[in-house]
């Protein structure tokens, strides 16, 4: 039987506790139903008896990275038998392990991620890795204790995004007022009314992570971009990626990055070739994208030049 799993993660004292409290409070989210909350890890905020109570909750605390294994958790489950988890999960464990540990009949409906502004670029100097590992998994990242005026959400965007492209962040700032998105404030480097869009080789990186998340307004566009060809195991026949390698957050970690391309000359171009593509952005569900992503279905594709760097940034 599936089990709906909300995990909630972030280093030590980032909201991460006062989140869930307030979550199981609403009764719109329990619903009447029994909850399990799995703490790694304990801060100043405390489970207060009288809250689990009202909001049929219980707490079980997991301190050792090593008792978050398949066979405890389902113990856990056995002994409560929650309709659903809160998974409060430590900020320094990699979620890239996560799932690999958890039950497998455990369903991760929402992977929210906490982070103190004020320490973010502490966290990044001194824990770059395991913070874009985190951010890489996560489907919201949540900003708290942002100053006013003083959050450069065009450099979160670039960067964030491009280590998950369909990643949704909020900030939320010490006057209270919460904040969606990014409402119009990311200019990009081209013109997306024009006919056909161009998009040079520089701005290769920031048009993948638009293109990827926000999807909605390129539905329909005549796309010009150049790029190399690859493919791997998950693309179809007839299709391949239109790609460029990026650096994603170190010189250790240069990954591929790009979207697919809808050809039936495709098999003219082999892996590695530079080509420019024309072409209108569909939507289709492709493995690729492990659900619906932007495909570009090519009006024209020809050979051209390798562009005069071989990485891409986000910036």
């Amino acid at each position: 039987m599936e089990l709906p799993v909300y995990m909630i993660t972030g280093f030590l004292e980032s909201g991460k506790t006062s989140f869930i409290l307030d979550t199981i409070s609403d009764k719109q989210f329990t619903r009447g139903q029994r909850t399990l909350i799995i703490a790694c890890e304990e801060g100043e905020v405390e489970y207060a008896p009288d809250v689990l109570k009202a909001a049929k909750a219980d707490v079980e605390f997991i301190e050792d990275e090593e008792d978050f294994n398949e066979e405890h958790l389902n113990a856990l489950v056995k002994k409560y038998r929650p309709t659903q988890i809160m998974l409060e999960y430590n900020g320094m464990w990699s979620l890239r392990t996560m799932a690999q540990k958890a039950p497998k009949d455990w369903i991760f409906y929402q992977i929210f991620m906490f982070v103190d502004h004020s320490k973010y670029q502490i966290y990044m100097n001194n824990m770059r890795q395991l913070l874009s590992d985190n951010f890489s998994v996560a489907d919201i990242v949540v900003f708290n204790r942002c100053e006013k005026n003083a959050v450069d959400k065009k450099m979160l965007r670039r960067s964030i995004k491009a280590l998950n492209p369909r990643i949704d962040m909020m900030f939320e700032y010490t006057d209270g007022t919460i904040e969606q998105g990014f409402q119009g404030d990311d200019e990009m480097p081209y013109d997306l009314n024009a006919d056909p869009i161009e998009v040079v080789h520089d701005d290769f990186g920031l048009w993948y992570v638009d293109v990827m998340s926000s999807t909605e307004r390129y539905i329909g566009k005549n796309i010009r971009v150049r790029g190399m060809v690859f493919r791997a195991s998950n693309v179809p026949k007839g299709y391949f990626v239109i790609s460029r390698r990026a650096m994603t957050c170190c010189a250790d970690d240069i990954q591929v990055v790009g979207i697919l391309v809808k050809s039936p000359e495709e098999g003219k171009f082999k892996d590695g070739d530079w080509v420019e593509v024309t072409g209108k952005i569909i939507i289709e569900r492709q493995s690729a994208y492990k659900g619906e992503g932007p495909v570009l279905a090519a009006s024209a594709i020809q050979p051209t030049a390798a562009a005069p760097s071989e990485l891409v940034y986000f910036s």
